[in-house]
C-alpha cells in the first residue's frame, strides 16, 4: 500500500461521538420546539372551533325562535298569541289544527352528561334549548345555551336575548371559569297582533 492510498483510507473515518451527540441535541431541541408549537396551535384551533360552534348555536336558535314568533297569532281567534314564563316561551298559531303550539324552554344537562363531558357541575351549569311542537316529544334544539330572556316592549314587539357558551373550559381564559360565551339579541315584531 502506498502512502497516498493510506491517506485516502484514513480520511473517510465517519463521525466522532461528539459530533453525533451535538446533532442529537440540536434535533431534540428542534423537535421539542416543534411539538410545543403544534400543541399550542392545536389548542387554539380547538378553542376557536368551540367559540364558532357556540356562535352558530346561538344564531341558529335565535333565528328559529324569531321565525316561529313572527307567526304567533296567525289565524287565531280568542286565544293568546304567546305566553312567556321565565325562560319558557309558548307560541300559538293555527296551521292544520285548531291551535298549533310551539314551546321553547331550557333544560339542564343530566349528571351523567356532565361526567361524560368531563365537566364539573360545580364550575358551570350546562343547559340545552328544547323545542316542543304540539303533543310531540320535546327535542334538543341547541346545546350549551346558558340563558334566554324575553322582554316585552309592547304587545307586538319582543326582544329576545340569548347567551351560549363553549362546551369546554379554555385554560388560557380566566373569566367565567374559562368558559367563553357569546350573546345575541334581536327585536321581533309579531305581525298578527
Amino acid at each position: 500500500m502506498s502512502i497516498v492510498q493510506l491517506k485516502k483510507f484514513t480520511g473517510n473515518r465517519g463521525f466522532s461521538i461528539l459530533e453525533v451527540l451535538i446533532a442529537a441535541l440540536i434535533t431534540g431541541i428542534l423537535a421539542t420546539a416543534t411539538l410545543q408549537f403544534y400543541s399550542r396551535m392545536h389548542h387554539q384551533a380547538e378553542n376557536q372551533y368551540d367559540v364558532s360552534e357556540a356562535q352558530h348555536q346561538c344564531r341558529a336558535s335565535l333565528f328559529d325562535i324569531v321565525k316561529t314568533l313572527r307567526m304567533a297569532g296567525f289565524k287565531l281567534d280568542g286565544h293568546p298569541a304567546y305566553e312567556i314564563s321565565g325562560d319558557t316561551l309558548a307560541v300559538y298559531f293555527s296551521e292544520t289544527q285548531p291551535v298549533d303550539t310551539v314551546v321553547y324552554y331550557l333544560e339542564e344537562f343530566q349528571p351523567w352528561e356532565y361526567h361524560h363531558l368531563g365537566v364539573s357541575s360545580d364550575k358551570t351549569t350546562l343547559r340545552r334549548l328544547m323545542k316542543k311542537r304540539n303533543s310531540a316529544m320535546p327535542g334538543a334544539f341547541a346545546d350549551y345555551i346558558t340563558s334566554i330572556r324575553y322582554s316585552i316592549v309592547d304587545s307586538a314587539n319582543i326582544v329576545i336575548a340569548m347567551t351560549a357558551q363553549t362546551p369546554r373550559a379554555d385554560d388560557t381564559y380566566a373569566p367565567n371559569g374559562g368558559y367563553r360565551t357569546f350573546s345575541l339579541a334581536e327585536r321581533v315584531n309579531i305581525r298578527n297582533l
